[in-house]
């Protein structure tokens, strides 16, 4: 634990416990809401998976950066830069499925003058990971509606949801991308 974490938490622990002194009938549930939950590992989306296990799913890929520009939604974000493309990762908090989340963000990749081709993308269900997963990859294909590749694994935990994603397909195959990301998730679910 970082020097800067272990002074934030000794600093509440020791205004928990001034609060506590100051309330002779404080019950012991009123002194633990005083006092928040430690950091977990799974609220930094760089350490929701590891750079060997990313390097395995993905190689080449560099370490992972944290990437601010979606703090104020929520959102928790690192990249990994690969070979030809950036893998990311976000955590927040949603009421949404794994698959709600993963249709909505397909749309970005999708002819918004197509509006059927929103119910051909194939969506997986992948047991075992979280409460729900589901993976989706498309591989570009102008005149289908297809505007660029994209493979993304959203992962529901509760309330909870992490979603992995990138822009280029592993070996340009969307059964690879899909199988390399799913390696993935089994690493980032046990954590989120």
């Amino acid at each position: 634990m970082n020097a800067s974490i272990r002074s934030l938490l000794t600093a509440l622990l020791s205004a928990a416990a001034l609060a506590a002194c100051s309330k002779p009938d404080a019950s012991a549930t009123e002194v633990a809401a005083a006092v928040p939950s430690v950091v977990a590992v799974s609220d930094d989306p760089c350490a929701i998976v590891s750079k060997s296990e990313v390097r395995e799913a993905f190689p080449g890929a560099e370490s992972g950066k944290p990437n601010h520009s979606m703090d104020q939604y929520g959102m928790a974000s690192c990249t990994w830069e690969l070979p030809a493309s950036t893998l990311a990762v976000q955590i927040f908090k949603s009421t949404n499925t794994a698959g709600e989340e993963l249709r909505g963000r397909m749309l970005g990749v999708l002819d918004p003058l197509k509006p059927g081709l929103r119910d051909s993308i194939q969506y997986d269900t992948i047991a075992g990971l979280g409460d729900e997963s589901v993976t989706a990859a498309v591989k570009a294909d102008q005149a289908q509606g297809i505007l660029a590749d994209s493979a993304m694994l959203g992962i529901r935990k509760g309330d909870r949801m992490a979603v992995l994603f990138t822009s280029t397909l592993v070996d340009g195959d969307v059964a690879a991308s899909r199988k390399a990301l799913e390696a993935l998730g089994r690493h980032a679910a046990a954590r989120l």
